[in-house]
């Protein structure tokens, strides 16, 4: 599927890796939905950075813990560029805590919009599209979702991969859903680390280094433009899975 002219959803967009694949898919030629909740200075700067260089593109705001919001977000984009074609859920926790600390709010809040929030824009998705319409969903995951410190987030992106793989089923043949599961990218928000080299050391795989967000735009652009690939995990995490 060449993502050119396609509509395209990017969740969480206006900043760190969100905001690097909706430049990517912009600068593919989609018309690119850049969705954000509190990031507004970042996503219109993201939005600008788009236009500017010749793109379409435009900020939508929704909590995507609310269900109304959610809906409203996706009529939105129909009004202004028609039925999503390309979703991308990046939106994401990363809430530290553990099996012992966490409430059943901060439980719901994590499950909202590490997965539910994806189902039901997929959802949404697969019932506007037009029939004979192609289709592409890519869900970013996590290598690694067994997480002590992280337990909700954990078990929400365990959840998200078997998401993928009943979306994979339940939308085929027009739509193939995938998912991106990301090693060690950027230092975490909540990290206070600024720069590549404060990163605390750590086993980083074969690789030996932090991937680039450029290495993740382009593993979701291959996906897009191969229509043979669903149901399927690819990591982007220079091979730390492997040990």
């Amino acid at each position: 599927m060449n993502p050119k002219n396609k509509t395209t959803l990017v969740t969480g967009a206006g900043k760190r890796i969100g905001r690097s694949i909706a430049l990517s898919l912009a600068k593919a030629g989609s018309n690119v939905a850049v969705h954000y909740n509190s990031s507004k200075k970042e996503a219109l700067n993201t939005v600008k950075i788009i236009n500017e260089d010749d793109g379409s593109a435009f900020a939508v705001k929704a909590n995507l813990e609310n269900v109304d919001e959610i809906n409203v977000l996706v009529s939105s984009i129909e009004k202004k560029f028609g039925c999503i074609e390309i979703l991308i859920n990046n939106a994401s926790m990363f809430s530290k805590n553990s099996l012992n600390n966490i409430s059943l709010s901060d439980w719901d809040k994590m499950m909202a919009i590490n997965f539910t929030a994806p189902f039901l824009l997929a959802q949404l998705m697969k019932n506007n599209i037009p029939y004979n319409n192609f289709g592409k969903i890519i869900n970013i995951g996590d290598w690694r979702t067994a997480r002590k410190k992280r337990f909700s987030y954990g078990v929400s992106k365990s959840a998200l991969s078997g998401l993928t793989k009943s979306l994979a089923v339940a939308m085929a043949p027009n739509i193939q859903v995938n998912e991106i599961a990301l090693g060690a990218i950027l230092p975490p928000a909540d990290s206070g680390v600024i720069s590549e080299k404060d990163v605390p050391k750590m086993d980083l795989g074969p690789a030996n280094r932090l991937g680039t967000v450029n290495e993740i735009s382009s593993a979701i652009l291959s996906l897009i433009n191969n229509d043979f690939i669903t149901g399927e995990k690819i990591r982007v995490d220079g091979g730390r899975h492997i040990y």
